[in-house]
């Protein structure tokens, strides 16, 4: 019988599998299968693709448990039987928390390159020529900063908080709380007269947090409508290939972002507002640290699947090995004995 833990690990080491497979699989396709005119997107998506490694990697080593109670949503470390010093778990814990935070402004990047190439503007498209494109990094870096910041000071772990915590992660994760990292936005403290108070930092520190992520939102959907309204006019003047691979580009990306979206941000946010209202989410925080595991496994298949040119190389892949494999003496040694074990099936049908 599984606990839920077991159930989180599982979760969480199948995912970095599948999401190591399917990353490498599309970073292949990218490199060698994109079409000719795909320009400088090729090392855009090529960046996702690398981000969703290292991030798989990240959520597999950190194992991170989110927590939610009361005023709190809590990032969990379980370092009970670990030889490493607690330290550098909490540095890892703010690394992964840097990337979580920075995953919507790279495709923030993608949806404005996607318009500028709709409407030919040179001048801003010649900022990913080169090494130019690195320049790009220091958006979703600045973010991923603030988002580490955020969590390794505000949310801190203090002694009001330890006090707050210690019965609920024990009683419903069985962690010692003086024996574990953790990070966590405590909105409400009791001062010396026993009355709940704000507790600014936290609140300061998740506004900034909410304004990074929502500004990532915001250019996704402006760039995003921009696309949607110019395609269909600017592309009826193109040949068919070109408007084929530009609708495939860009719906690849939209099922792209959708994925975070729905596995990362919106259950996040949904337990931060457990945590502004006080309220407990219970079981329903656990969920959350399964969906976002399962982004980085789920997020390259709609663009393996959705591009043409990816779609071909997969089906000529599995079909050179189907055929090799039926030229081996196995497959050839099998197919003789099934005619020899039914010799008469043939001369039945001539009578």
């Amino acid at each position: 019988m599984f606990n839920w833990e077991d159930i989180l690990l599982t979760v969480q080491i199948t995912s970095f599998f599948i999401a190591i497979i399917n990353n490498s699989i599309l970073i292949n396709l990218i490199i060698n299968h994109s079409p000719k005119d795909i320009g400088a997107y090729k090392y855009l998506m090529l960046l996702i693709s690398i981000f969703e490694v290292i991030y798989a990697v990240l959520d597999l080593t950190v194992q991170p448990i989110f927590h939610s109670f009361g005023a709190t949503f809590t990032l969990i470390v379980n370092t009970t039987n670990s030889g490493l010093d607690k330290r550098v778990w909490e540095i890892l814990a703010v690394v992964y928390c840097g990337f979580y935070g920075s995953s919507m402004a790279i495709f923030s990047i993608h949806y404005a390159y996607r318009y500028w190439v709709l409407i030919g503007k040179e001048r801003n498209l010649s900022w990913f020529k080169g090494r130019k494109v690195l320049f790009w990094l220091i958006i979703p870096f600045s973010i991923g900063l603030i988002w580490a910041v955020v969590g390794y000071f505000p949310c801190y772990p203090r002694a009001s908080t330890n006090d707050y915590l210690r019965e609920s992660v024990l009683m419903k994760l069985g962690l010692n709380i003086d024996r574990i990292v953790y990070f966590a936005p405590y909105f409400y403290e009791k001062n010396e007269f026993g009355q709940n108070v704000i507790y600014w930092p936290s609140f300061v520190g998740i506004m900034l947090d909410s304004l990074s992520i929502n500004l990532s939102l915001l250019v996704v959907g402006y760039y995003g409508v921009k696309c949607w309204n110019k395609m269909s006019r600017l592309l009826s003047t193109t040949s068919i290939d070109h408007q084929n691979i530009q609708n495939q580009l860009f719906y690849s990306l939209v099922a792209q972002t959708v994925i975070p979206i729905f596995l990362m941000h919106i259950p996040a946010l949904t337990m931060f507002m457990f945590s502004f209202l006080e309220m407990d989410a219970g079981h329903l925080s656990g969920f959350v640290s399964m969906s976002i595991a399962m982004f980085p496994a789920l997020d390259p298949i709609p663009t393996i699947l959705i591009i043409s040119n990816y779609r071909d190389a997969i089906k000529r892949f599995v079909l050179i090995r189907y055929q090799k494999l039926g030229k081996t003496k196995l497959c050839r040694c099998l197919i003789f004995k099934k005619k020899s074990i039914h010799p008469s099936v043939s001369s039945s049908n001539v009578l």
